[in-house]
């Protein structure tokens, strides 16, 4: 089973499709999991998940962190705000820690990361492999980013009218003064473009590769010899 995780607030958004596009192109049963939709708080620090990898705070994470040893990938998806990944995201890779320690089932899965942004996908990105990489040893396959171009001023009912919105402080003079109202077309779908379909389905054939790898490098028999 595949984990396909993401942070996105938006229950089928791109971010959402995107993830669901990568985890069906693995060819792998996967379970679906919305952050925003769990309660779950952030990491105390007290490192008392070091004996047990099991965390002491008692939200819906726990049930999360349970299907990690079960499972043979993940699929991390995240919006970038600010410049960097969403809080939602962040809270869910700091209280992984849980199996950071002694008996990790973490170090070598494969992972997949999928990001999407208004502007700069591949800075959420970036934040997401330095987690899974750097600190948790995850294997990572590759990414998939789609850059929307929607920034929140299209949602937040001033539009045209912002003074400081990206449109305002981004745009081409010309083009800002004849952006008169938001129209449904400013809002890109990921599916229209080739490129961000052909990475969802790239990155999860590279996720079911390094899936297979790792099956195929268990001791058979008991003899106690990898194939490589």
């Amino acid at each position: 089973m595949i984990l396909a995780i993401h942070s996105s607030p938006k229950p089928g958004g791109n971010l959402e499709r995107m993830v669901i596009k990568t985890a069906e192109s693995t060819g792998l049963e996967y379970e679906l999991i919305r952050l925003a939709e769990l309660n779950m708080r952030p990491c105390l620090g007290c490192a008392k998940c070091a004996g047990k990898n099991r965390c002491v705070q008692q939200d819906d994470l726990s049930a999360v962190f349970e299907k990690f040893p079960r499972a043979k990938g993940l699929i991390m998806g995240a919006v970038n705000y600010n410049g960097i990944m969403n809080s939602i995201a962040h809270i869910f890779l700091e209280r992984l820690f849980v199996h950071y320690h002694q008996n990790s089932v973490l170090r070598g899965m494969p992972a997949g990361v999928v990001a999407v942004g208004g502007e700069e996908p591949e800075k959420a990105a970036g934040n997401i492999i330095s987690y899974l990489k750097d600190i948790y040893f995850f294997h990572v396959t590759g990414t998939a980013l789609f850059k929307s171009d929607i920034p929140p001023c299209f949602s937040c009912g001033y539009g045209a009218k912002c003074p400081v919105g990206m449109p305002a402080l981004h745009w081409p003079k010309e083009q800002f003064e004849n952006f008169t109202r938001v129209r449904k077309n400013m809002f890109l779908r990921y599916e229209d473009n080739s490129d961000a379909v052909l990475a969802c389905t790239r990155l999860g054939q590279s996720l079911l590769q390094a899936v297979t790898c790792q099956q195929s490098r268990r001791p058979k028999s008991g003899a106690g010899f990898y194939i490589n």
